[in-house]
């Protein structure tokens, strides 16, 4: 069982509609209406960061979070990253992701302020876990 969660309309013009590929019948505009729905088998998952591939057919976005080990050996703090979703996007729908998330970072910037990313240098003597590239993991200390 499908759970409707939103319904969006859309009209085509007298010509193909350039935005939702509806072609017009006879001259009359074409009304669509889009169900947002749930699978049955829907999850959530919170993620604190991703990792990716593209190829020429689609792009891989791997969801993870990491879990820090709480021991140390040898002066070493090991942190388990673990994946626990990918998502295979064609080239088209990756664009359009890219799109809706610049938007709405912009529109939670300007509503919050700006997002504090994780691309800061320690202060010296600071002795927080750091990624290979030497920035900060947050949350490591």
């Amino acid at each position: 069982m499908n759970h409707v969660l939103g319904m969006t309309k859309m009209s085509g013009n007298n010509q193909a509609d350039q935005k939702n590929n509806a072609p017009a019948q006879g001259g009359q505009p074409i009304e669509i209406v889009l169900e947002i729905s749930k699978e049955d088998d829907f999850k959530r998952f919170y993620a604190i960061g991703a990792i990716g591939v593209n190829n020429i057919y689609d792009f891989r976005i791997s969801f993870y979070n990491d879990e820090p080990d709480l021991g140390r050996a040898n002066g070493v703090r090991k942190v388990q990253r673990k994946i626990g979703t990918e998502v295979i996007l064609s080239p088209v729908a990756a664009a359009e992701l890219s799109r809706w998330l610049d938007q709405n970072v912009k529109d939670y910037e300007k509503k919050f302020g700006p997002i504090k990313t994780q691309g800061h240098r320690p202060p010296e003597g600071n002795k927080n876990m750091t990624g290979s590239d030497g920035n900060v993991l947050d949350g490591y200390a």
